[in-house]
């Protein structure tokens, strides 16, 4: 996978009305050796570590390439959510930001070229949906899925291009089972917690309850992978380079940067608990006015990622009757840097490069894609 120059960053603005995507350009984070060698990290957090409130402070985000205007709804309803579409083809891939409204009506666009494709409604919306590229479809799976509910229920869906009637090709939903376990009582552990895709068509995800199941795109069949739970939160990618996936920790640690072997034994379908080949942090824990609120990894190709964590920024203040000590949020700071994996005497580092740091409205929400 080549290097991928742009970061997409969507706000919500004029209190979910509208939203807006912006490209920050990942280039300027990875400056050439002959402008000085970056900083190897380690698992111990000490070294090329930085306080996030010592990023350098970037100003103020690109202007906006995209604006999506999101239909109007019941106060305290998500409106929107999007995703990234990282859609093979015959010219290698091509990245496209899908939108998903509370309807399941949905919109594609390319963010650099700006056309835009209307396929049909998903069956279902999704209350948490997470997404995955595989091949040239894209899988969508609400985080807390539900067992079918006749017709009226679907919790996994997959966006294809193909034939829909006798001459008509298009973009198209259909449905597809959800996991086995949400067939008994419903249960909170369900939650997904941690994805990815493995062996190139097939899909991995962990729930609360530390399970792991096992989805064959190609069968379209469900099995369970194995008792223990993926040591990462959210997606893990696979970075060919290294034969490894790479994402953020699971553990309470500040959501360190991991690598993890998620690859079946070739002559076995059943799965070990996967072995983690190391975990590195790029930032000092900050004092306790700096709160982090959310982390990514963004996979941009060429073993490099971008870490976005977002820190809720705001004063301490103690609770005169309980004596509790409380943060009152003032503003929301997110910090982005870049890294780079390289393997060095058979091991692996990790190199960080540049960091930039945004102030951004605090009543937003905001996607990283």
């Amino acid at each position: 996978m080549s290097f991928r120059r742009f970061l997409y960053l969507v706000a919500d603005d004029c209190g979910g009305r509208s939203c807006s995507l912006r490209r920050i350009d990942m280039s300027r984070f990875f400056r050439p050796l002959w402008e000085g060698a970056p900083t190897p990290l380690d698992s111990s957090g000490g070294a090329g570590v930085t306080y996030p409130s010592a990023v350098e402070d970037a100003g103020r985000l690109p202007e906006p390439t995209i604006s999506f205007s999101t239909p109007e709804l019941k106060q305290g309803s998500r409106l929107i959510d999007f995703m990234l579409f990282k859609q093979k083809g015959l010219d290698g891939e091509n990245l496209k930001v899908v939108t998903i409204d509370q309807r399941g009506s949905t919109l594609m666009c390319d963010p650099s070229l700006h056309p835009v494709v209307v396929p049909l409604p998903m069956a279902t919306p999704k209350l948490a949906p997470f997404s995955l590229t595989v091949g040239s479809s894209l899988y969508v799976m609400d985080a807390l899925p539900k067992s079918p509910n006749g017709s009226q229920r679907h919790s996994f869906e997959a966006l294809s291009y193909g034939r829909r009637h006798r001459h008509l090709y298009d973009w198209y939903w259909y449905s597809l089972p959800p996991p086995p376990y949400v067939f008994g009582p419903g249960d909170p552990s369900h939650h997904i917690e941690s994805y990815a895709v493995v062996a190139g068509t097939n899909i991995l995800i962990s729930n609360k309850a530390k399970h792991t199941y096992h989805f064959d795109t190609v069968k379209r069949t469900w099995r369970k992978a194995g008792n223990w739970p993926m040591p990462f939160t959210l997606l893990a990618e696979y970075v060919p380079k290294h034969r490894l996936w790479f994402g953020l920790s699971s553990k309470s640690d500040g959501c360190s940067f991991l690598a993890a072997n998620l690859m079946a034994p070739a002559d076995s379908e059943e799965m070990s608990p996967p072995v983690v080949h190391g975990c590195w942090k790029e930032y000092v824990q900050p004092p306790p006015e700096w709160s982090l609120l959310r982390s990514y990894a963004v996979h941009l190709g060429s073993s490099k990622f971008c870490i976005v964590r977002f820190f809720e920024v705001g004063k301490l203040h103690v609770c005169p009757e309980t004596h509790k000590t409380y943060m009152v949020e003032e503003e929301l700071q997110a910090v982005l840097t870049g890294v780079e994996v390289e393997s060095c005497d058979q091991e692996l580092q990790v190199f960080k490069y540049k960091s930039e740091r945004y102030k951004l409205d605090i009543q937003s929400d905001y996607w990283v894609l």
